[in-house]
């Protein structure tokens, strides 16, 4: 019997080993992080990997096949975004200016608005008269310009890419040294069996389920850029590009795409009429994906609860930044797919999955080979 020394010891050495692996996960995320994404990437492309394996294609081309066609598509989506992204930051300066004006156009139609004008006015001259006190001491912190920062993070990214699709190149190619080190863990064969049939159920799981997801995205960036067109947006197709993207990101990405389409609208238009048109439009196509289409789609491989979600959003955002918030719902629905299949985890899978309404309950289906509570008693 466990005293309450031994449980807080073991307590105190579990919270421990967590805040290490999270130090470690943040200090070397240069290391990390293409590892995640590689791991990922091979999980998404699992499907086909096997789809083609099944057509009597060998497996390593059959991985060279699938890796080149991922890379043609981001070639693709770089080539189609290098124009907007360039004009966008050649312009930056003129943007924000006209953006300032036309808010401060839009402004003095409202009361209230032009007040709190007026306030941020009398602060500004507040501020302008320290400054021009000869008691205060200006000082200008230099930093690198806007161009080299974006030059930076291009070459990171390119860098992260190459890397990302080696590892998947890796783990596709040579599949059974990775399966057998997942299986390091347990002692005897029938575990190692048990954990091999539950990984292969996830991989499949898993692949499905960003396979649909990413079909989904891609009708809705193709929904969003013909509606944009209608509607004279510049740029239409970057757009729709943009929109699909940042679908990946829930909560955070529908509203970052949104607010700038709402930002562009009112550089380009002048009646309110046409500044609302174009994110009220992206904001139905958004609100009918993922009320109708995704869950009619995905069932029950999106039933998680949204504070998961948010908490895993903040979590892996303030730990890997615009990465995190990529990999954020991804390494949740593996946890899930996880939890779904293994009885110890069954605490965890609550906590990730909102509760049913009464007599609407479900058990998740459980893979072939995986030993439940209620096998053992019968």
């Amino acid at each position: 019997m466990l005293t309450f020394d031994s449980l807080l010891f073991r307590s105190l050495a579990t919270l421990a080993l967590l805040i290490a692996i999270v130090a470690a996960l943040y200090f070397a995320r240069p290391a990390f992080l293409p590892i995640a994404l590689g791991l990922l990437t091979a999980l998404v492309l699992h499907l086909p990997s096997n789809a083609l394996a099944r057509l009597g294609i060998p497996r390593t081309i059959a991985t060279g096949l699938l890796l080149a066609v991922v890379a043609a598509l981001l070639v693709l989506v770089l080539v189609l975004m290098a124009g907007p992204v360039n004009r966008i930051v050649d312009a930056y300066p003129e943007i924000i200016t006209e953006l300032r004006a036309k808010l401060f156009h839009l402004r003095q139609t409202f009361a209230a608005a032009e007040q709190a004008g007026d306030a941020i006015s009398r602060v500004a001259e507040d501020m302008q008269g320290m400054a021009n006190d000869p008691g205060v001491q200006e000082v200008i912190v230099r930093e690198p310009g806007f161009l080299t920062r974006a030059a930076i993070s291009f070459a990171d990214a390119v860098t992260g890419i190459v890397a990302t699709l080696t590892i998947a190149a890796f783990v596709l190619a040579i599949r059974r040294p990775f399966l057998t080190l997942a299986t390091m863990p347990f002692a005897s064969r029938a575990s190692k069996l048990n954990a091999a049939r539950i990984w292969k159920c996830i991989e499949s799981e898993v692949s499905h389920y960003f396979l649909v997801t990413t079909l989904i995205n891609a009708a809705l960036g193709t929904a969003v850029g013909l509606v944009l067109w209608a509607s004279g947006v510049p740029l239409p197709h970057a757009w729709g590009i943009g929109a699909a993207l940042l679908n990946y990101v829930l909560f955070v990405g529908p509203a970052i795409g949104i607010l700038s389409l709402l930002a562009a609208s009112i550089i380009q238009f002048d009646t309110l009429f046409q500044v609302l048109v174009p994110p009220a439009a992206y904001l139905t196509i958004n609100f009918i994906e993922a009320n109708v289409v995704t869950p009619h789609f995905l069932g029950r491989r999106l039933n998680i609860a949204p504070l998961a979600i948010l908490l895993s959003l903040l979590f892996w955002g303030w730990l890997w930044g615009i990465a995190g918030l990529i990999v954020a719902l991804p390494f949740l629905v593996v946890l899930k797919s996880i939890a779904d299949r293994v009885p110890a985890l069954e605490g965890v899978r609550r906590i990730i999955t909102p509760r049913r309404p009464a007599g609407t309950a479900m058990e998740p289906a459980r893979p072939a080979g995986v030993v439940t509570p209620e096998r053992r008693s019968s």
